[in-house]
């Protein structure tokens, strides 16, 4: 008891200190770099509007709250997926999470997430009508991979980070002429973040309370500009409401899901999601995040097929409006083993 209230005020301290740095750093609005790192993943989550701070989750919780991996049953879990975004950008990403001795060390979990924003047109000025000319096209691209460990400090509570590094790639660009010839430059940038969560199960029915930290990182400098990555503090509650009825948990569920989100380069957010389980076999999620500027309403589905009480595969498929975007489709599938 006292290593979970010495961890709580260690956590409250940390979690104080980057809560302060998110306000200071809400006073510019849209001037992040590496806003691909906040791109919502899995399917799951965005079929529950994106609140999945508070979920006890798998492989998948480490792009959330790697504290919510801590809990897993299984020895292995690995979640792959794919985002379509918005303006033909797509994301592909990897989670795997270890939990040996059945999580008597804690979890160890690799992470890998990669964007192709597409072909973009490459042009240099001239003098022409159009005051530029096409000399073909490039492909900027942008990796991370991560290294995480989450611990069960008591049967209640939970601690875990995530560690990674990241690059983003803007290619070998056209910057000028020298004598008929082509001046390029090499536009690509590195640096390391980190992600902190804690989860605590309340003991008033399922209950989850759980606070969370995306993408904490020192400044970067791009040429000479000098730029924040997109911090984003959380705080999450999760429930089975159904706890409330006579209904027997094993058949349905209802889990309610209500996040609190403060970025650094947006407003306030409420995120709010809703998943029913029947039988831990079916599932139907909806969500919604306010306010947004496009983003409307979120939907998805989810299918389970347990082969052991520690073996399973799971597909899940969210569908997002996004206002005069075109709708983000996203698929996840996880392996329980």
């Amino acid at each position: 008891m006292k290593k979970v209230i010495y961890t709580l005020f260690i956590s409250t301290l940390v979690f104080g200190f980057v809560l302060h740095d998110v306000a200071e750093a809400q006073k510019k609005r849209g001037q992040t770099t590496m806003k691909f790192l906040s791109a919502p993943l899995s399917a799951r989550a965005s079929g529950m509007g994106d609140a999945l701070t508070a979920v006890e989750g798998n492989s998948m919780s480490i792009f959330y709250n790697p504290a919510g991996t801590a809990f897993q049953n299984s020895l292995f879990d690995v979640s792959i997926g794919n985002t379509t975004w918005i303006a033909d950008i797509d994301y592909q990403y990897a989670s795997m999470t270890f939990a040996p001795k059945q999580g008597l060390y804690g979890v160890f979990g690799l992470s890998f997430m990669g964007v192709d924003y597409g072909d973009i047109p490459e042009t240099i000025r001239n003098t022409s009508e159009q005051g530029y000319e096409v000399i073909g096209s490039y492909n900027p691209t942008a990796i991370a991979f991560g290294l995480s460990y989450a611990r069960a400090i008591s049967t209640q509570f939970s601690v875990g980070a995530n560690v990674r590094y990241v690059d983003i790639n803007l290619v070998n660009a056209p910057i000028g002429l020298s004598e008929g010839s082509l001046i390029r430059q090499q536009f690509d940038m590195q640096t390391y973040t980190v992600d902190f969560g804690v989860l605590f199960k309340t003991g008033f029915k399922s209950l989850n309370f759980a606070m969370s930290v995306r993408n904490y990182s020192n400044e970067v400098t791009y040429i000479q500009d000098t730029q924040e990555l997109p911090l984003t503090f959380r705080i999450g509650l999760a429930m089975n409401v159904l706890d409330f009825t006579g209904l027997n948990p094993e058949m349905h569920k209802l889990l309610v899901s209500v996040d609190a989100n403060r970025p650094r380069d947006y407003n306030e957010q409420v995120l709010v999601g809703a998943e029913y389980g029947f039988m831990d076999r079916v599932f139907l999620r909806s969500g919604y995040t306010y306010p947004t500027d496009e983003q409307g309403l979120s939907m998805g589905v989810g299918v389970n097929l347990p082969f052991a009480k520690r073996y399973g595969i799971r597909a899940d498929y969210s569908h997002t409006a996004f206002g005069v975007f075109n709708s983000v489709n996203r698929l996840s599938v996880q392996l329980s083993f």
